[in-house]
């Protein structure tokens, strides 16, 4: 039993590509928008920053805030390089902060590791994405490259 299909797919999906593709965007979604606990860790501890005790992100607002936009993009890289296994060749890239809408833009570019997928562009994933900092809410779309 998948744990995706039989509990959190609202929809009976025909293509096993594309439920493996909103399978990781749920994921990722849910990464970035749960909030990792502020507990400092001794460095010795190196297998629990990679566990479920520091899923998401440590608190957004001060991040964003204090960090430049390649900061930032490394930041979530490295997030879902840890956090999410089925993804590699991880690449950000962060436009300007609207202040207006307090939101950041990101394109999010990966590559899919799965062997059900044979043909090579058909791993390659790319989702539009916002943060919205208000609200910690995350919205991602696929993108089409046909």
């Amino acid at each position: 039993m998948i744990f995706w299909r039989a509990f959190l797919s609202k929809k009976n999906y025909d293509d096993p590509r594309e439920e493996l593709i909103e399978s990781v965007r749920y994921h990722l979604v849910r990464l970035l928008e749960s909030e990792a606990p502020l507990v400092s860790l001794s460095p010795k501890l190196v297998e629990c920053e990679k566990s479920s005790f520091r899923f998401g992100i440590e608190n957004i607002q001060s991040i964003s805030s204090q960090m430049d936009m390649e900061q930032f993009s490394s930041q979530i890289e490295n997030w879902v390089k840890v956090f999410e296994p089925r993804l590699s060749e991880v690449i950000t890239e962060v436009f300007e902060r609207d202040d207006e809408s307090n939101s950041i833009d990101f394109s999010l570019t990966v590559r899919l590791n799965d062997d059900r997928i044979t043909n090579e562009k058909e791993r390659e994933l790319a989702f539009d994405s916002r943060i919205s900092l208000a609200h910690q809410q995350i919205s991602m779309e696929e993108q089409d490259f046909g």
